[in-house]
């Protein structure tokens, strides 16, 4: 019974931190401190340049510019997300988007209800090391489109968050693009193929507890479950990190650590009286 106990409280501690390595220095993540933050399950890659070597990715911050763009249109339905009518470029010194250039800003799109209706696979191109934030905001690609990385054979991750309540319905995601969904938001990916493409670089999608993935079957989450975690647990390697209604998977949330503690000890406590 003691033995059991304590296997129970290593237990409790292994789940209430997540121990991880980037570059060298030891991160402990706490989910319980803030649960809508997704502990970091993928290394960022290295940024690499034909030459083979290595650009430190602090040097490239500064390169970065930390944008917020607001929807500025009055009606209900927008239909062109590269309008630069739509948009409140005031903060950011652009005046549109470019449709032929990915986009090489940090960008937040917040308290928007955009529906894309450009013609089917003309993707959004996000650059490598950079990143689109939804904040309360739906997004829907009507057509077979989607959110992309840029198509350089460099390995570097491109970055979308969803968070704050957000949606995305799209086609796919591809091209070495990481998707990270908060645990009060949702993103469809409806494709009937590899709708989180790897084909040319491999595409993630991170799930943070509550969390929910719809895909268009049950079958797409085993074929694409190398791609699909929740705090740093892959789909394929453990299925029940997701729980299923339909076609949406919604990510189950880690037991409450310091409950468990609060049970071990009082367990131990009778354990010593009886003892006594």
């Amino acid at each position: 019974m003691k033995a059991f106990i304590l296997s129970l409280i290593l237990i409790t501690f292994a789940k209430a931190a997540v121990i991880t390595s980037v570059e060298g220095v030891i991160l402990v993540i706490d989910p319980i401190e803030n649960p809508t933050i997704n502990p970091l399950v993928n290394i960022q890659r290295p940024v690499e340049i034909n030459n083979g070597d290595v650009i430190n990715l602090n040097e490239s911050e500064d390169k970065k510019i930390d944008t917020t763009i607001t929807w500025n249109a009055d009606e209900e339905e927008i239909y062109d997300f590269y309008d630069a009518q739509n948009w409140d470029f005031l903060e950011s010194g652009l005046e549109e988007f470019d449709r032929e250039l990915a986009i090489t800003n940090i960008l937040t799109i917040t308290d928007s209800f955009i529906i894309e209706d450009s013609p089917a696979y003309s993707h959004i191109e996000i650059g490598d090391g950079f990143s689109v934030t939804l904040k309360s905001t739906d997004f829907t690609f009507q057509n077979a489109n989607g959110f992309t990385g840029v198509n350089d054979n460099d390995n570097v991750y491109s970055t979308l968050n969803i968070t704050d309540g957000s949606s995305m319905n799209a086609g796919f995601s591809a091209i070495g693009l990481e998707i990270n969904v908060d645990s009060t938001s949702s993103l469809t990916l409806r494709g009937f193929g590899a709708s989180i493409n790897s084909q040319v670089e491999r595409s993630v999608v991170n799930l943070s507890p509550n969390a929910q993935l719809t895909l268009s079957s049950i079958e797409k989450f085993a074929q694409q479950g190398d791609d699909i975690y929740l705090n740093g647990v892959s789909f394929s390697q453990n299925p029940s990190i997701l729980k299923f209604n339909g076609t949406t998977g919604t990510a189950i949330p880690e037991p409450n650590s310091f409950l468990l503690m609060s049970i071990c000890v009082l367990l131990l406590s009778i354990l010593r009286e009886r003892r006594n």
